[in-house]
């Protein structure tokens, strides 16, 4: 929802407030041995109760008070603003931020508590460690979290650049990208849960906490879910299609498409079986009950809509977790519409089906070779 314009003036005057001190870093980073430390506290308690007056619109109001942020974090969390958005670099190691805030040794060290994982700004995810683990809190970066900044900015806009109407789909193509880069989301909580590594070359560059993963994968989904519905022609996407067909569930689907992703954009040969079953759980559980996704009576496998990367499993046995696993040439072919556009008739998505079912049911060639005739 956009902001009023009362709160939007109250969120410019907040961002003078960031820029100032933004301004305090540089002056102590540039010549800090000319500047008197009360002179500095005195600015920095002037700029705190500036805040105060002011009051936190939009996103940060409602993280201040969710989170009962203390002034001092507030300030650090508007100081790393202020880095990500006039600099251009999002991240400011701890004894930089606490230099400028806390003008003293003993400030310094008491203050880096606040960077603590089960802090607020940690924990709420307003914040994020790089790298991820570090325990050297002073020597460690942070930098505000892509959904905090990306809500920011969503609340300087003018109302009428916003628009809350999902826009529909103006092909598959652009489906197709929403759903590849909400498996890139879930790789990644995948790997904040199980210790997995993400795509070898990422969908988008993000400093994302962990915290915030799932929302923001089901944020995604929502979205991808409103723009489908306000798509007349969604039913008819080759996913869709393949969906109806042969009744694939969404642990099933996102598998699909997590591979086709892996092929087009990373340019790698699949994924570990493993890591795909991680991709759509959540606990460990869950890894251990959606391993049957991947049996060789599971739709994936019976309909060859996966091959193996390498030969060691066993079709009886059910899957090796850990083989690699590969999106099918035919539902590679199948999900793009390869051939539309060209000179020759495509197949239809219906016809295609049809016939990978009718050569799945073959017994024997000589059965096929009569057909012909």
């Amino acid at each position: 929802m956009a902001l009023e314009v009362r709160d939007r003036e109250k969120l410019r005057k907040i961002l003078d407030l960031s820029d100032r001190l933004g301004e305090l870093r540089q002056r102590v980073r540039e010549d800090g041995s000319s500047v008197k430390p009360a002179d500095l506290g005195e600015e920095v308690r002037d700029i705190a109760g500036s805040v105060v007056t002011i009051g936190l619109p939009g996103a940060l109001g409602i993280l201040a008070s969710g989170h009962k942020l203390s002034p001092q974090e507030t300030l650090i969390l508007l100081l790393l603003l202020n880095r990500r958005i006039e600099a251009g670099e999002s991240t400011l190691t701890g004894r930089e931020v606490l230099a400028t805030l806390f003008p003293s040794s003993y400030g310094i060290l008491s203050g880096a508590a606040l960077f603590r994982p089960e802090a607020p700004l940690q924990s709420s995810g307003a914040i994020v460690i790089c790298p991820a683990g570090a325990t050297d809190l002073l020597e460690a970066s942070y930098a505000v979290s892509d959904e905090l900044f990306r809500s920011v900015e969503r609340d300087a806009r003018p109302t009428s650049d916003l628009s809350d109407d999902a826009c529909p789909y103006g092909n598959h193509q652009e489906h197709l990208a929403d759903m590849a880069r909400l498996t890139g989301l879930l790789l990644q909580r995948a790997g904040s849960v199980f210790d997995l590594d993400p795509y070898p070359i990422r969908l988008f560059e993000s400093t994302v906490s962990p915290a915030l993963v799932d929302r923001q994968a089901e944020a995604l989904r929502n979205r991808i879910a409103e723009r489908l519905s306000a798509t007349p022609e969604a039913d008819g996407f080759p996913i869709a299609d393949l969906r109806r067909r042969l009744r694939l569930t969404e642990d099933e689907e996102l598998i699909l498409v997590a591979l086709l992703a892996q092929e087009c954009f990373a340019g790698s040969g699949g994924l570990d079986a493993v890591d795909c079953v991680k991709m759509v759980s959540r606990t460990p559980e869950e890894v251990l009950r959606k391993r049957s996704l991947l049996s060789p009576e599971a739709t994936l496998r019976r309909e060859k809509l996966v091959e193996p990367r390498i030969e060691n499993w066993s079709e009886e046995d059910g899957p090796d977790l850990a083989s690699g696993l590969t999106i099918a040439p035919w539902v590679v072919s199948h999900l793009l519409a390869e051939g539309e556009g060209s000179d020759r008739t495509p197949i239809d998505p219906d016809t295609r089906l049809e016939f990978h079912e009718y050569l799945r049911d073959l017994d024997d060639s000589d059965r096929f070779y009569s057909d012909l005739e």
